[in-house]
């Protein structure tokens, strides 16, 4: 829900932005706070790059008998990606190893993410498209992926 970056609308201002379409300074709007304006007793604000944490709260908040609020928040990778690009900062590429992988899957068909493709029977990673975020690693079942070495 959280709009406060958006990758593919060009990091535009909006009311989480804390800027005017104009780029003056203007007040910065949570949805969280506007949800619990509204009489909502359920709002929690979760990182979705931590999976276990999204996924309790999205059980729990399910079992709720009335409206509840999951508030996603987490800088569009690509941003954090050029940041330390610019302050010389490393980020962590994850490789498949794969002795490990079952060739499930998961990481490809159900993650989706574009750094991970097929090569004959093995699923692997593109190190020029990883951005590092760890999610693939913590979706694994088999815990085939990990940080790559230097």
């Amino acid at each position: 829900m959280d709009n406060r970056i958006t990758a593919m609308t060009g990091h535009q201002p909006h009311p989480g932005s804390g800027r005017t379409g104009m780029g003056e300074k203007a007040k910065n709007i949570k949805i969280e706070e506007i949800a619990k304006a509204c009489g909502v007793r359920y709002v929690k604000v979760v990182d979705p790059f931590n999976v276990k944490k999204m996924i309790k709260t999205i059980k729990d908040f399910l079992k709720k008998d009335e409206v509840a609020v999951i508030v996603t928040k987490r800088e569009c990778r690509l941003l954090t990606v050029r940041r330390a690009r610019e302050t010389g900062k490393k980020i962590p590429k994850f490789q498949i190893d794969q002795r490990k992988c079952k060739k499930c899957g998961l990481c490809l068909y159900m993650f989706a993410c574009p750094a991970i493709y097929r090569e004959g029977n093995e699923f692997k990673i593109d190190e020029n498209l990883c951005t590092g975020c760890g999610v693939c690693a913590q979706i694994c079942p088999a815990g085939a992926i990990k940080v790559k070495k230097r």
